[in-house]
């Protein structure tokens, strides 16, 4: 049984701090709430601060977005076929949420190894996500644009009659910060989730809404990283370590000497995880 997959005990956190550049407008909306002094229809998300309404990107999306890449790269390597959450949620929710009501942890512990590895790491409505994903906020003030366009008849595929819209984005050139946390997860899951920040960078998968008009193309940096390992009955900094241990039989340990080697340390990870699975079902 993987220890990990529960909560019992923190065994590690891992946090990533990260910045996330727009290279292409950026349209993530705000639903159908508006500013009653806003001159446009669909408005980008924003959190009020010091009087002034400030664009963001949403956590939640930045979450899902990854959620999806790494749906995508299990399914290719035939090692998930688990899409948002349903598969593992028809087999094990309610058996796991029955185990918790009747104390059963053992039998707990078990159903949770046997979810897929993209619910081990983003969670399902009855298994916690070992991975949180920040907001991320401007570094600076940045500018917006509006784009016009005018809605399509779905049904005869022309213009409507008077149908003009105003759509609300940020510009490309401005930078976002925020920070992803592990909790209690293996290497290679985290190593996962890094090729899934590569497919971003490398425009596999875009962020926000209006993609296939350009938008979303961002490019994503991971600045630093920081954390507590637990060694005995002590957390260390791991900063103050060499290398993360692996967490199960299937992780690797990683190196910690600097951004990059953990960074490419954690890749590997994921690509012996990826061999090892291979190997044991052929």
């Amino acid at each position: 049984m993987q220890n990990w997959v529960s909560f019992d005990t923190l065994l590690r956190e891992i946090i990533l701090e990260l910045e996330y550049e727009t290279l292409s407008p950026l349209r993530i909306g705000s639903g159908t709430a508006k500013l009653p002094t806003s001159p446009v229809d669909l408005q980008v998300a924003t959190i009020f601060q010091n009087g002034i309404h400030k664009p963001y990107i949403p956590g939640s999306s930045l979450k899902g977005v990854l959620r999806s890449i790494c749906e995508n790269l299990a399914s290719s390597l035939k090692i998930s076929d688990c899409f948002m959450g349903e598969k593992c949620k028809r087999n094990f929710d309610e058996r796991l949420k029955s185990s918790i009501e009747l104390n059963l942890i053992d039998e707990a512990k078990k159903l949770l190894s046997n979810y897929c590895i993209i619910c081990k790491t983003f969670g399902t409505a009855s298994y916690k996500s070992h991975i949180y994903v920040s907001d991320a906020y401007a570094i600076r003030e940045v500018s917006r644009g509006v784009k016009v366009g005018i809605a399509i008849d779905r049904r005869s595929g022309i213009a409507q009659r008077g149908a003009f819209y105003s759509v609300e984005y940020v510009d490309p050139g401005f930078t976002f910060s925020g920070t992803i946390a592990f909790k209690n997860t293996p290497n290679y899951l985290m190593g996962m989730v890094m090729n899934a920040l590569d497919l971003i960078n490398m425009g596999y998968k875009r962020i926000g809404g209006f993609k296939t008009r350009g938008f979303g193309r961002m490019q994503v940096k991971i600045k630093d990283f920081k954390g507590v390992e637990l060694k005995g009955d002590t957390y260390m900094n791991i900063k103050e370590l060499n290398e993360l241990p692996g967490l199960d039989d299937y992780d690797s340990s990683v190196k910690l000497t600097s951004i990059n080697e953990f960074l490419n340390s954690c890749k590997e990870s994921w690509n012996n995880y990826v061999k090892k699975i291979h190997t044991s079902e052929s």
